[in-house]
């Protein structure tokens, strides 16, 4: 399993922290199938479809997953019910629909449909870092990171973490790297690159296939408009793109790393989600040790 997203969250009181605890307990708020008006249910999923296997550990590390069931109601089809049902009262009782009357309407509709609306399952994997205090999750969606952030508090009582605390904008620093061509001795910079002004309206400029060092780019930095998110290659390991709020996305794991991962592995799921686990977090472990310097994170 390898991440394709990166948000990093920072532990506290991780002496407090039982890994057994929470093993012990994953399978104890699966994720259930969604009732006739849930809108949707949360839960922990196994690793691997119809196995028992919740978790992998390498190192200090938890690899977890969640997902999410929820019930599909189109708002085409929404919209087009309450259209009719509006245009049978005004022409049957001859008046006008008010606005709130027809929000009512609205909900009526969506609790009478949403028995026969499909069910859409998606998961989002994450893992905890005890020996570098971290919480590290595949995706950057603020909902599924909400209703993950619920979930580990309900299974465990309580959940202690914080978002990165950085004493440098990243905004800055990265504007900074373009403007003085000078990117820390790990990094090399890609051929994306979103920058963005201060006005109140937030124009942003995107270039693709194009060096950020070159003059189309730092042209404008001079005007005043700052990095909104970097493409970025880390050593020979990693390549993402770098957001101005500490997110990743685009992430791509060498192909060395995980011809070395095949390698490790005993064959199987379960085995090869093992080995591609182990070199991904103690990767992410290393690059953190940088992270950190680039935006002065604070410490927990």
């Amino acid at each position: 399993m390898w991440f394709k997203n990166l948000q990093i969250f920072q532990l506290k009181d991780t002496e407090n922290f039982s890994s057994t605890d929470l093993i012990a307990k994953l399978p104890e708020h699966p994720l259930r199938e969604c009732g006739s008006q849930d809108e949707f249910t949360f839960g922990w999923m196994p690793l691997i479809r119809n196995s028992e296997q919740w978790s992998v550990a390498s190192d200090l590390c938890l690899l977890i997953r969640a997902g999410k069931e929820e019930k599909v109601l189109p708002s085409a089809v929404i919209r087009e019910e309450l259209e009719a049902k509006v245009s049978e009262i005004e022409v049957v009782e001859g008046r006008k629909v008010g606005r709130k009357e027809k929000a009512d309407i609205k909900d009526e509709l969506v609790f009478s449909l949403r028995p026969k609306a499909f069910a859409k399952r998606t998961d989002i994997w994450a893992y905890i870092d005890l020996k570098a205090k971290l919480l590290v999750l595949n995706s950057t969606n603020a909902g599924m990171t909400e209703q993950l952030f619920k979930l580990l508090q309900t299974t465990l009582g309580s959940f202690p973490m914080v978002p990165l605390q950085a004493q440098a904008s990243p905004a800055m620093v990265m504007t900074d790297w373009l403007m003085k061509n000078d990117v820390p001795a790990s990094l090399e910079t890609g051929d994306e690159c979103e920058i963005e002004d201060s006005s109140e309206d937030k124009a942003k400029i995107r270039f693709k296939s194009l060096e950020p060092l070159s003059e189309d780019v730092t042209r404008h930095l001079e005007q005043g408009m700052s990095v909104k998110n970097l493409a970025l290659r880390w050593t020979d390991k990693m390549s993402f793109v770098l957001n101005s709020d500490l997110t990743l996305k685009k992430v791509k794991f060498d192909d060395t790393l995980k011809e070395s991962a095949f390698n490790d592995s005993q064959g199987g799921a379960l085995s090869d989600m093992d080995a591609n686990f182990s070199l991904m977090s103690l990767t992410i472990r290393e690059f953190f040790e940088s992270y950190k310097l680039w935006f002065e994170i604070v410490d927990e």
